[in-house]
């Protein structure tokens, strides 16, 4: 059995609007927010987002996001990634940016159209300063996706049995989607989080956070300056003599 390093929730339009305080009273410590879907005119942000998002930092929680995907293209993804980056630009995240997928119409793809479209994505997000990751159910994640092949990505499975039936390794299990809590009328996804990725965020400077850097270690690009600027003020008194 896995550890829990912290529970928490996700939620997107569909829960309306969330008290967080009283979800933070009611010790869940951490809220994966939906930036956005598709429908028939294409992708939208989903319009609580934001909202979600500051409620959730004011009340102490970690946020994460996630976006449903419909892409079957690799100009698709860029659609809808040209609309959730959008939305993202400004946010601060604890938790990384997961790829929801799991839609029906995938399937038709096979796995390794599917598995390649899900790297797309997440390759995407790490290139615009996001830490990205991937969610798909226990069936899913076996008939449709290599996981092997995105090992290094974080990894949060959906399995409502009350145990996760897939072999691999995961970082966040969401185990129901009719959980009942203070702060949400009606059913809400309940999640287990088995890993810290704050320190991993800060470390790669993703998610709206700085690179962390060695105290003891010095920056070269400051001292680098600094030396230009010497040389430029000497260039400049050479000039006037």
């Amino acid at each position: 059995m896995m550890t829990v390093f912290q529970e928490g929730i996700d939620v997107s339009r569909y829960q309306g609007v969330v008290d967080w305080s009283a979800m933070a009273a009611a010790g869940k410590e951490f809220a994966i927010i939906r930036v956005g879907s598709s429908n028939q005119s294409g992708p939208y942000v989903d319009p609580y987002f934001t909202r979600n998002v500051q409620g959730a930092h004011a009340a102490g929680l970690r946020v994460g996001a996630y976006f449903y995907t419909y892409a079957k293209t690799e100009s698709e993804v860029i659609r809808e990634l040209d609309v959730f980056l959008k939305a993202l630009e400004g946010h601060r995240l604890e938790y990384p940016v997961y790829v929801d997928a799991e839609d029906a119409s995938l399937a038709s793809l096979g796995r390794d159209a599917v598995t390649s479209l899900i790297q797309f994505s997440m390759d995407v997000l790490d290139q615009k300063g996001w830490f990205p990751g991937y969610y798909s159910y226990t069936e899913f994640l076996r008939r449709y996706i290599n996981t092997q092949q995105l090992a290094d990505y974080p990894l949060w499975v959906a399995d409502y049995r009350g145990y996760v039936d897939y072999g691999g390794n995961y970082g966040m299990w969401q185990y129901s989607s009719v959980g009942q809590v203070s702060g949400v009328n009606g059913n809400v996804d309940l999640n287990y989080s088995y890993k810290d990725y704050l320190p991993l965020i800060r470390a790669a400077g993703k998610n709206g956070y700085q690179p962390e850097t060695d105290p003891d270690e010095p920056d070269y690009y400051e001292l680098w300056r600094a030396a230009q600027d010497k040389l430029d003020r000497i260039a400049l008194i050479l000039a006037e003599e």
